[in-house]
């Protein structure tokens, strides 16, 4: 008994991670993949340690956006 009432704890929180985030548009999620794909290019181009720095930071960044509010993203943006 206690067992299925820490799964099902585990099951219903993360659940609620899921409402806490927003969900983007799917047009703002595939603009946010773009721009992960096109800082993958530039770490492949020589660059300066500042710079490797910069890109490596955008990158985490958009990849923090992409699984925190295009988990199950939604047709039309919300209206505000």
């Amino acid at each position: 008994m206690p067992l299925r009432r820490i799964l099902y704890c585990t099951l219903l929180l993360s659940h609620i991670s899921l409402w806490a985030a927003p969900q983007f548009s799917q047009a703002e999620c595939i603009t946010l993949n773009q721009q992960r794909l096109e800082l993958r290019k530039q770490l492949r181009q020589p660059y300066d340690a500042a710079h490797g720095q910069r890109l490596q930071q955008q990158l985490r960044e958009l990849e923090r956006l992409l699984a925190q509010h295009c988990k199950k993203p939604v047709k039309t943006p919300p209206s505000h």
